[in-house]
């Protein structure tokens, strides 16, 4: 289980992910992306989730580049709570949102990305604004919520089938 101190830098972390956030809003008023990995548990960062986050960082800017959408900014950072990356684009947010959650439905390691998209007023645009299917998954293919309020899974066998499925598409 998540010890007090990790709790504590994973909650922290998140509050200056919001203030970052909101810091990009302001300076540049165009929508924002936010990518992060879903990791549970204590270890956020190792050299595996630095490759999987860096593979959707560079489907995320692909998928932008072939729309001939103006990126405005990007960004990647390194933290011991996980690798983060800003990408700030001049596009209509729910178009974005819908291209964000091809990625995350189409790509082999899409079920691990976190890709969340922001208005330019700082409002993030969910899958129920698109009336888009919840996250499944990635052992049972249930709504991720469903198994994560019902305890479907350990830690470890989700761990597990991150590092298999990592360790399987990296190999490519």
């Amino acid at each position: 289980m998540v010890d007090e101190k990790v709790l504590m830098k994973i909650l922290n972390s998140r509050e200056e992910r919001a203030r970052k956030q909101k810091e990009l809003l302001d300076t540049y008023n165009s929508t924002l992306i936010s990518f992060t990995l879903n990791i549970p548990g204590r270890e956020k960062d190792n050299d595996l989730y630095r490759k999987i986050h860096k593979k959707g960082f560079q489907e995320i800017i692909k998928e932008v580049s072939k729309r001939d959408i103006e990126l405005v900014y990007k960004e990647e950072i390194d933290k011991s709570t996980g690798r983060e990356a800003y990408i700030l684009v001049d596009m209509e947010p729910l178009k974005l949102k819908d291209i964000t959650i091809n990625i995350e439905e189409s790509h082999p390691l899409g079920r691990i990305f976190d890709i969340d998209v922001f208005d330019r007023q700082g409002k993030q645009i969910s899958r129920s604004d698109l009336k888009a299917e919840p996250r499944k998954c990635l052992l049972c293919n249930k709504e991720v919520r469903l198994c994560m309020r019902e305890k479907n899974h350990s830690y470890e066998e989700l761990i597990l089938a991150i590092r298999e499925l990592g360790q399987k598409h990296l190999k490519r």
